[in-house]
């Protein structure tokens, strides 16, 4: 059975305040624009709600990468892997589908309600139509926004637990995310790799562009003061500790876990955490899975 899809530095620090939010609609495939109020209850350091209301828009992919932080570097002429002759993802997405637990029939995955067990690496990239809006938690930090209650908590939680924890990596466009894998694949060429094997050595520890769950605002990649070092010893940290135990709580999961390198694609990740919601969180912890496994043991599939 194939693995399913969806049904599938300086570091800007977060503290366990008040996160600030403003929305706009962000959609892989929309073409209309339509202007809307977003309300958001959040949480302030003295347990007082507070709801906010902003206004934003539907726009397309292109339209959303304008608005989103500028990395300064230029876009590269051709994609990274493209004269290795190596592709960056399949052009067009499969179709999504959900088989019925009861029925045994396939489905188009209902988005709406199953969006925080969306897969994507590269065997599912970011399906063209998939729709979220992209909030602004403070300056250049974006994230989904049906997720800004959750990493608040979690904030928040950590902070009172004497542990404090910084976003490193939030929400990426498609921009920063090539800029990303082609410099991380041009380092492998200046130590001498072909082209080809530095396109696959880069794919290990960065997601090929329009793989990345960063890319949708429901992955963080975060740390802590002291140790900021994205590497495996930050799994000792205070705060790599605090998060394997407490992450699910607030239903963020250790996406690319040591040991699942040949499921996930990716090697292991101690400080790269993603939002898939309280109770698959819990489970996922439980049995010791990986996103891949859990979608399949649940019944995702492809078709």
């Amino acid at each position: 059975m194939k693995r399913l899809p969806y049904i599938r530095k300086i570091c800007i620090a977060l503290t366990a305040g008040i996160i600030f939010v403003t929305s706009a609609s962000f959609s892989m495939a929309a073409t209309r624009e339509q202007v809307f109020a977003e309300k958001v209850l959040l949480i302030d350091e003295h347990g007082r709600e507070i709801e906010l209301e902003q206004t934003g828009a539907l726009k397309t992919a292109a339209e959303a990468g304008e608005e989103v932080e500028q990395t300064g570097a230029s876009q590269p002429e051709t994609e990274a892997g493209e004269e290795a002759g190596q592709d960056k993802g399949p052009e067009e997405a499969a179709p999504v589908m959900i088989c019925d637990e009861e029925s045994g029939e396939l489905a188009g995955a209902d988005f709406e309600g199953d969006w925080s067990l969306i897969l994507i690496n590269r065997e599912h990239p970011i399906p063209k139509d998939y729709e979220f809006e992209l909030a602004t938690i403070r300056e250049d930090v974006k994230s989904d926004v049906r997720v800004v209650q959750a990493i608040n908590d979690l904030l928040q939680a950590a902070h009172a637990d004497g542990v404090r924890l910084f976003i490193c990596s939030p929400y990426r466009d498609m921009e920063k995310q090539e800029m990303l894998f082609e410099r991380k694949m041009n380092s492998y060429i200046e130590d001498g790799y072909s082209e080809k094997k530095a396109y696959d050595l880069a794919a290990e520890t960065i997601a090929v562009p329009g793989t990345s769950e960063h890319q949708v605002g429901l992955a963080f990649d975060l740390v802590v003061e002291d140790h900021q070092m994205l590497d495996k010893e930050y799994a000792l940290t205070d705060g790599g500790m605090w998060l394997k135990e407490h992450g699910p709580e607030y239903g963020f999961i250790l996406r690319y876990p040591e040991g699942k390198e040949s499921i996930t694609g990716i090697e292991f990740e101690p400080w790269h955490y993603r939002y898939v919601g309280k109770k698959a969180a819990m489970q996922i912890a439980e049995l010791g899975l990986c996103l891949e496994e859990y979608d399949e043991m649940i019944g995702l599939t492809d078709y």
